[in-house]
């Protein structure tokens, strides 16, 4: 079956119809075209979404009801971002699925030939890009806290910590009191298990218990919190960083076309754009 790239300098209303654009995305990955069906996928929607906000939902659910589900959910990222096992996208297997860490590796031999290919290029999109980058940045930060005196670091949803994986500082116990806080147990189990021979201790709570001050994890010289930000309100943000200075290191997927694929496969991944 012969197909063509779908053409982006137009608008939404002349545009082929959702599912006719599925289905020629559909024909080109089964055709082998994987990689630049999968870009025309990703900016088609990302159009689609932002040009028409308004059929924006009934777009998605077209996605959902293809066939072209079944392929790309053979994909063990494009899966758990859709399946939230641990009742929320992007959690801290996701992130290991993007460092190459930890599960990544298991998930890439238990796929199938066409979830390898996919997996692999879900790893060259720029948000993917931009994971990895903000975990050197981490690594980057923690690294200079000693040579300004410091020696005590906290982690606010520190997921899997893999930042420790590439921070000189941790590595060679320049920081003396590392402790991680994460809401779900299956990641403290994760950094316990990793970590705890660095000296890294771990404390289950959230961010609401810190606020409302029924948790206080003590003074830190530094404190990061990776992809956080990206879920609080205005208020809670700013009840974090009090005098109005804050570093958060996280990928902006408000102008990346990932944004509108990821709200598809995530079923409502919300996120705060700062």
């Amino acid at each position: 079956m012969q197909t063509s790239p779908i053409a982006f300098d137009t608008t939404v209303a002349q545009l082929p119809p959702t599912h006719t654009a599925l289905d020629d995305v559909q024909a080109r990955i089964e055709n082998g075209h994987i990689a630049a069906a999968l870009d025309d996928l990703f900016d088609d929607l990302s159009f689609r979404r932002e040009d028409d906000g308004e059929t924006w939902p009934h777009c998605a659910a077209d996605c959902l009801r293809h066939p072209i589900r079944s392929l790309l959910h053979q994909d063990p990222f494009t899966y758990r971002a859709f399946s939230k096992p641990r009742g929320y996208a992007g959690d801290a297997v996701m992130m290991d699925y993007i460092y190459g860490l930890g599960e990544a590796g298991p998930a890439a031999r238990d796929a199938t030939p066409l979830g390898r290919a996919i997996f692999r290029y879900m790893d060259t999109r720029p948000s993917a890009r931009a994971v990895r980058f903000r975990r050197y940045l981490i690594a980057t930060l923690i690294d200079r806290v000693p040579s300004r005196g410091g020696d005590s670091v906290f982690a606010l949803a520190a997921g899997h910590l893999r930042e420790l994986e590439i921070s000189q500082a941790v590595r060679t116990g320049q920081i003396q009191d590392f402790v991680a806080l994460d809401q779900d147990e299956a990641s403290l189990a994760v950094v316990a298990g990793d970590y705890a021979y660095l000296g890294v201790k771990t404390i289950r709570g959230s961010v609401k218990q810190i606020l409302s001050g029924k948790q206080n994890p003590g003074h830190f010289d530094f404190v990061y919190a990776a992809g956080l930000f990206d879920y609080l309100n205005p208020s809670a943000a700013s009840a974090l960083a009090p005098s109005g200075a804050a570093s958060t290191a996280r990928q902006s997927l408000a102008t990346s076309p990932s944004r509108a694929i990821a709200r598809v496969r995530q079923k409502q991944w919300p996120q705060v754009m700062r």
